[in-house]
């Protein structure tokens, strides 16, 4: 069965997002990270020592999108059909709460992110999902895959509650 075009041009979207995650801190415009004291290699998916997980799990997924400051301009921003929330004014437009929990969701991939249509942001559970198998290797559990991508996603979350104008 032939893929309908929106699918096919969301499937692209996402794997090119994916394919591009790798190249995101570069494209952060952030300070370059500490290199790990001689003899001492980062394992592959976790920051190096004395970078904060949620600045990196930022810089790596989310900065391409949605920009070093959060207000969604990113450099990939005109490879999208829909505008990049401004990350921002969450707070604000919540009343001048920080909406931890609907943040959370949304990038677990358990909530919408729009009110109709695709959803065009990967889900960022399933990444980590992926990369805690290849963390742990064959001492992978599901319990401890579990707290890996919950660990990730609350520093993550707790990052861009800082972005907060």
């Amino acid at each position: 069965m032939p893929m309908h075009p929106s699918s096919f041009r969301r499937s692209a979207a996402v794997a090119v997002l994916l394919a591009a995650s790798a190249a995101a801190p570069a494209l952060a415009q952030t300070a370059p990270a500490p290199a790990p004291p001689p003899g001492l290699q980062a394992t592959p998916g976790t920051p190096p020592r004395g970078v904060e997980i949620g600045r990196y799990e930022y810089e790596t997924y989310c900065a391409v999108c949605h920009g070093a400051d959060g207000k969604g301009n990113g450099p990939f921003t005109m490879m999208l059909n829909k505008r990049i929330p401004d990350l921002s004014v969450l707070a604000k437009n919540n009343g001048g709460v920080f909406p931890f929990s609907r943040a959370y969701d949304v990038v677990i991939g358990t909530a919408d992110v729009g009110a109709h249509g695709s959803r065009e942001m990967p889900i960022w559970g399933d990444v980590f999902t992926g990369r805690a198998q290849s963390v742990y290797g064959p001492g992978y559990r599901e319990v401890t895959g579990e707290a890996y991508v919950k660990a990730r996603v609350l520093a993550l979350v707790e990052y861009v509650s800082r972005l907060q104008e």
